[in-house]
């Protein structure tokens, strides 16, 4: 399968709040890129991680999904505001949103979408 259609999957997975099937999808795509293009990967690693603490979160592992959000954060920076027509400035606004709320003892009461600009 080509990027763009399994990335059509990871995002109706992500829209279901399936956020540990749609790092598995993520994952597949990751593979298609070679160990060379280390900025593909390294981007498309911090969606996967995105999703990943997104599901601690919703199984209760609040100091897990900080953690991991802070990597998102880091890693996600560098890749620019449209990732391969992923909409990344939309993501990270969501994920400073989320660190700030639970470092405050607060709640994630909405999660960004995976946007697909083009």
């Amino acid at each position: 399968m080509k990027e763009r259609e399994l990335l059509s999957q990871a995002v109706a997975l992500w829209d279901e709040g399936r956020f540990y099937d749609a790092h598995e999808v993520l994952e597949d795509i990751w593979r298609l890129f070679p160990k060379e293009d280390r900025f593909s990967r390294n981007c498309y690693q911090g969606i996967i991680r995105l999703a990943i603490a997104y599901n601690h979160y919703i199984c209760s592992r609040r100091d897990s999904a900080l953690r991991v959000l802070r990597m998102v954060q880091q890693q996600l920076s560098p890749c620019g505001e449209n990732f391969r027509g992923i909409d990344v400035k939309h993501i990270l606004e969501y994920v400073e949103r989320h660190i700030k709320a639970l470092e405050i003892g607060e709640e994630i009461v909405d999660f960004p979408k995976l946007l697909l600009l083009r």
